[in-house]
């Protein structure tokens, strides 16, 4: 009696046990995901969802379809963030919840040009940008090309170092 009391005590108190993840995007734009603390990560709440795992992919792949995505934002780079190098390279990350449904692409645009290449991908990197103050902002359209979701605009600068010529 008094095993059985207590396994159903520990079985009642594995949820407890979850562990949190943290999420940060590398200086090489790759997203990691782990159980150990990052100064840039974000934590995220570990829940228990086996039982509604396949209707909420189903619900939330039938959303994207329909256009309706959730959330839609920059998060790399930061608004208002210098950054440094000499090539004018950016990298940036998209955040997108659902994920991207089939026949939908990403339009990006800096300084209101929008970007030849259509995207697919939320990780990329700008190249080859001029020093100074730039917007970006990224749009969801659908295979027609008609818009579905905006995201946030962002601001950064970059800063390159000063070559001077004797």
């Amino acid at each position: 009696m008094r095993i059985g009391t207590l396994l159903l005590l520990l079985l009642t108190a594995l949820p407890l046990l979850a562990r949190d993840v943290y999420k940060w995007i590398s200086e090489d734009g790759e997203v990691i995901y782990t159980e150990r603390y990052h100064p840039d990560a974000e934590r995220i709440k570990v829940t228990d969802k086996k039982k509604s795992s396949a209707v909420s992919l189903t619900d939330e792949s039938e959303s994207a379809a329909a256009g309706e995505y959730a959330s839609f934002e920059i998060v790399q780079p930061a608004n208002d963030e210098t950054v440094r190098n000499a090539d004018g390279s950016v990298p940036v990350g998209l955040s997108l919840s659902p994920a991207l449904a089939s026949g939908h692409i990403i339009h990006l645009y800096v300084d209101g040009a929008k970007l030849d290449s259509d995207i697919t991908r939320t990780q990329l990197i700008l190249q080859q940008l001029s020093r100074g103050t730039h917007t970006l902002q990224a749009k969801i359209v659908d295979s027609q090309g008609e818009p579905l979701k905006d995201s946030n605009s962002v601001t950064f600068h970059i800063r390159q170092a000063a070559v001077s010529t004797p």
